[in-house]
């Protein structure tokens, strides 16, 4: 493959599948283009973001660089020395042990679906509902070795949170049920889902895995990447697996996903690395980028943007009559790690849509989702997550999200912090405009 026929844009949607394909607007599955625009008012990052102009620029730089490269050396021997060279920075920008592998893939789904191919024949899986993470998540897990895939509702009829005690109890049910069955299982914890949930509770997993060691394997699902490297490492240090994406959170483009398997887990010593892939090396190039400037931050200057931002964006979407704040546990890890820091804190906020005091189908809530970038300003939030029924009505929940790059622009001034809050609340404005 010559780089050299390859606009970055192009390279940029490359190495995925159907979902980064672009439409006749111009945008992937997700509403986003291959290339900045800078006019958009971004608060999208549990889904999708669009890539930044000065990310897109170094996306570039690295196409260029390789392009020239390819005068003098193999694709092959490019491609090995520039993944080694990103894994390095991940190891030293999280500060993982030496023993920690690192496998690159195109999405969190794919992280599955390798894990899949690993496991034992006839394990048990054991997810949250589909609702809360991927959508294809569950598919990708069932073409394992003839496994069996139980999923676990997060959410009560209405919407409203399950406690997380009934959880635990009933993943523990379905836990001890395999290990009865003399079947290896596979306990995949979510931090955090689609709304922002944790589940099971860190405590519960860590519990199960000293219990049963020898048939119990956990992976946790963190693809939307809220979690400090604090706790990423307090995860590995207690034997699970973890998943993280660099296109939620870090706000870098879709599918750009790593696999962090801690030392002693023989039974995924196997997986292999994808083939090569120059749109997930750009992708990835963008994700370190968006991390090493989050890195510099300090903890109090992160939750400084985050609790002015939940403050004003809460108070919002309580005043006025066309939102209704989906309620969400507050983050919980227990006694995973020793002192609380930024990652305690929101950074998803979804809400219920209203008119005249009734709430919106799902239909209808899709609708102002797809009409908020046309508008005046243009708007992109985070899509619709099915979250049960109120009044009769199937009704979906919208987010609005911080993502590491609006921290890192907010942290710069209290002009700037302002400037984000402020750009929040146009679009929430923007959004009761549609609704009325």
């Amino acid at each position: 493959m010559n780089l050299d026929f390859n606009s970055t844009a192009q390279l940029l949607i490359s190495g995925g599948d159907e979902r980064l394909a672009l439409n006749a607007y111009g945008v992937n599955k997700y509403g986003c283009a291959p290339a900045p625009d800078d006019t958009l008012l971004s608060f999208s990052s549990s889904t999708a973001s669009t890539i930044s102009s000065e990310s897109f620029a170094i996306a570039d730089a690295l196409r260029s660089r390789l392009a020239c490269e390819f005068e003098t050396t193999s694709s092959k021997q490019i491609y090995v020395q520039e993944v080694m060279r990103q894994k390095n920075e991940w190891r030293e920008l999280i500060g993982l042990a030496a023993e920690t592998r690192l496998i690159f893939s195109p999405s969190g789904t794919d992280v599955h679906a390798l894990i899949a191919n690993q496991v034992a024949p006839n394990t048990l899986i054991i997810m949250v509902e589909g609702n809360e993470t991927g959508s294809g998540v569950s598919a990708a897990l069932e073409q394992g070795n003839g496994v069996e895939v139980v999923t676990i509702p997060l959410r009560l009829f209405d919407g409203l949170p399950r406690l997380i005690e009934e959880i635990d109890t009933e993943i523990i049910s379905h836990v001890e049920r395999g290990i009865s069955q003399q079947r290896d299982v596979l306990l995949i914890l979510v931090d955090q889902s689609k709304t922002g949930m944790i589940a099971p509770s860190p405590h519960c997993a860590v519990q199960l895995k000293t219990k049963y060691a020898e048939q119990l394997n956990v992976l946790v699902d963190a693809c939307q990447f809220r979690f400090s490297a604090i706790t990423l490492n307090a995860y590995l240090q207690q034997g699970f697996m973890v998943a993280v994406t660099g296109s939620k959170f870090l706000a870098a483009p879709s599918f750009s996903a790593i696999l962090l398997l801690p030392a002693g887990l023989n039974a995924f010593a196997n997986v292999l690395e994808e083939p090569i892939n120059w749109g997930l090396l750009l992708r990835m190039e963008v994700a370190l980028v968006e991390y090493r400037a989050f890195c510099i931050l300090t903890d109090l200057q992160i939750s400084t943007v985050m609790n002015d931002f939940s403050v004003a964006v809460q108070n919002y979407l309580t005043a006025s009559p066309y939102f209704e704040s989906l309620s969400v546990p507050a983050l919980n890890r227990g006694d995973l790690i020793k002192t609380a820091n930024w990652d305690n804190l929101p950074t998803i906020f979804p809400f219920v849509l209203y008119r005249d005091n009734k709430p919106l189908s799902r239909s209808e809530t899709l609708a102002c989702y797809q009409y908020l970038p046309l508008q005046n300003p243009r708007c992109q939030i985070g899509q619709p997550v099915a979250c049960g029924q109120r009044d009769n009505v199937e009704i979906s929940a919208l987010r609005l999200c911080l993502s590491s790059r609006l921290i890192v622009d907010a942290a710069r001034s209290e002009q700037h912090r302002q400037m984000c809050i402020q750009n929040a609340l146009r679009v929430l404005a923007t959004l009761e405009t549609l609704v009325g």
